[in-house]
């Protein structure tokens, strides 16, 4: 299984776009002094506990779309994820 790593810093993910394969795990740790919230857009997963500093979130997208998701405490804070049968490079 795929496994990419995505850094909450300064207000923002990093990177901001990944390009996976189905059955990927992204994790989203917060490197942040302040508390983050992993949400999805369009409901398509349960949002993340509130992830203080040095915390993480991880989900594994098992059917392939695109997925967009947020920071529900700092809305202004987006991420997305495409999901594909192939195994393409994660792109930023």
């Amino acid at each position: 299984a795929i496994k990419t790593e995505v850094a909450i810093d300064n207000f923002s993910f990093s990177p901001n776009t990944l390009t996976l394969p189905a059955r990927a795990t992204v994790t989203c740790t917060n490197r942040d002094n302040v508390p983050h919230v992993v949400a999805s857009a369009d409901n398509q997963f349960q949002k993340s506990a509130v992830l203080q500093s040095g915390q993480s979130f991880s989900h594994t997208f098992v059917t392939t779309g695109t997925y967009s998701y947020f920071c529900s405490i700092h809305p202004r804070m987006t991420e997305k994820s495409s999901s594909s049968k192939h195994q393409p490079t994660p792109t930023t």
